[in-house]
């Protein structure tokens, strides 16, 4: 089977995706968290520590979250691209490894195909190279 680096290099797209979708998650929940916080209707305000000041902790905190999940996601969909095109294997790889990450079921298939995809990297030869 010649086709080991291309259904790595799906699985790692498909794992790189679910980590973009983790911000568009997690920006929703801020956007229901924030309303209701801020809706005195949602809660009893007895007078104590405002919600505004835990809002912006929980903020920050799904703020990072998301955005490392959204960064190692676009890793592995570049990993996953480069498998496709069977160009720089540990760029590959690394995808892959990132994708484990994000998703884990789509990545562990993702590193095991890339890995007995190497073969199929080793084949090509760089732009302006000679064979």
């Amino acid at each position: 089977m010649q086709n080991n680096a291309r259904v790595g290099g799906i699985l790692s797209i498909v794992s790189g995706a679910f980590g973009v979708l983790w911000l568009a998650g997690m920006v929703f929940m801020l956007i229901i968290m924030s309303y209701v916080m801020t809706d005195g209707y949602m809660y009893y305000y007895n007078g104590g520590p405002s919600p505004d000041a835990a809002l912006n902790v929980i903020i920050a905190v799904y703020a990072v979250i998301g955005g490392c999940f959204t960064l190692v996601g676009v890793l592995g969909i570049v990993g996953g691209v480069f498998a496709l095109r069977k160009k720089n294997w540990g760029l590959a790889l690394a995808g892959a490894i990132a994708g484990t990450l994000v998703f884990f079921p789509c990545g562990i298939p993702a590193i095991i195909f890339t890995a007995l995809g190497k073969p199929e990297f080793e084949g090509q030869s760089a732009p302006g190279e000679y064979a």
